[in-house]
């Protein structure tokens, strides 16, 4: 518990920002599409769990947080992990198992880790993480450190039954938690209609257990950025929170590849409809409409590019993949 002691406040200015958000958003995507292309050709010995696409879910929530505030991730976290500040160069020497790595080379893309910045893990394993979650702001709670914990989970894990007694257990105690789900309609390859009864609520269920219920279109960053200062606020007064958001999963359940509609669980979900939806673009209209010239917004999206694709190649170059013997 002193790892979470030490961990030092760091307040940011909740007004919403376009340009960092954005340039935030097109960090993770660089980031995610630079190891997606060296996936087919480098010694990635790792799953891959691409967030294409669904940038907005963790820079708009991670937006309202502060270093104390902790979070935690599921397999598909490079967004989250680098959304609430952690360590590019890191990362990416995680994800091609070098031991200089968030994990030491040995968790590979599934496990982020940065304790400075308040990410505090992230695990594959399906519904875990959410009673791992409560469990650190229950602890947080009897140090009264004043914090939240954000946990990500996706629409399939919101089904196990760990997960409703992690939200029950929260808000039995009354923890300053707030449970996000990243809704893709999936569950790998299983589309929600298959999966739920006509009359299945999430805000009945969720409601009905203790917690406070939001949901929110995922793709806008600026609707999920005010969405999460209501849930913060509330989680801050021991109210759990479930912030339910709505997302474009661009890629498959996991590798390399962009899907099409040839996928017959997508259904009507093509990529050009994907695309149309896409957050960054959608982002990038809002911050024409509210002032910014076209010019001014592609100049922010560029520099990103440049920038984040330098450092990437910087660090590619020093790679040295670890002895797992």
């Amino acid at each position: 518990m002193t790892e979470l002691n030490n961990i030092q406040e760091n307040s940011k200015e909740l007004n919403f920002d376009f340009k960092n958000s954005i340039q935030l958003m097109v960090k993770i995507r660089t980031s995610e599409k630079f190891i997606r292309d060296a996936f087919w050709d480098e010694k990635i010995f790792s799953f891959l769990h691409l967030s294409i696409g669904q940038e907005a879910s963790a820079v708009g929530v991670a937006s309202v947080l502060n270093n104390k505030d902790l979070m935690l991730g599921n397999h598909r976290s490079h967004g989250h992990y680098l959304a609430k500040g952690g360590n590019l160069e890191k990362m990416i020497y995680e994800v091609f198992g070098d031991q200089r790595g968030c994990c030491k080379g040995f968790g590979g893309s599934m496990h982020m880790l940065d304790r400075e910045v308040g990410f505090t893990g992230s695990t594959p394993i399906l519904g875990s993480i959410p009673s791992i979650a409560v469990g650190q702001a229950f602890a947080c709670k009897e140090l009264n450190l004043g914090n939240v914990t954000v946990v990500y989970l996706g629409d399939g894990a919101a089904e196990e039954g760990s997960f409703m007694e992690s939200v029950n257990l929260a808000a039995n105690k009354k923890c300053s938690v707030i449970f996000v789900i990243e809704d893709n309609k999936y569950s790998v390859n299983s589309n929600m209609i298959d999966r739920k009864s006509t009359n299945y609520s999430h805000k009945k269920l969720f409601e009905g257990l203790g917690s406070a219920y939001f949901r929110e279109n995922g793709q806008d960053v600026r609707k999920v950025h005010e969405v999460s200062k209501k849930a913060r606020e509330l989680s801050l007064s021991g109210q759990p929170v479930v912030l339910h958001l709505d997302i474009d999963r661009m890629h498959a359940h996991s590798g390399p590849i962009l899907e099409e509609k040839t996928e017959a669980y997508r259904g009507n979900d093509t990529v050009e409809q994907r695309m149309s939806s896409d957050c960054i673009l959608l982002a990038s209209q809002e911050a024409v409409n509210n002032g910014n010239s076209e010019k001014e917004v592609s100049i922010w999206i560029e520099d990103e590019i440049n920038r984040t694709m330098e450092e990437l190649k910087r660090i590619k170059s020093t790679i040295r993949v670890r002895n797992f013997v």
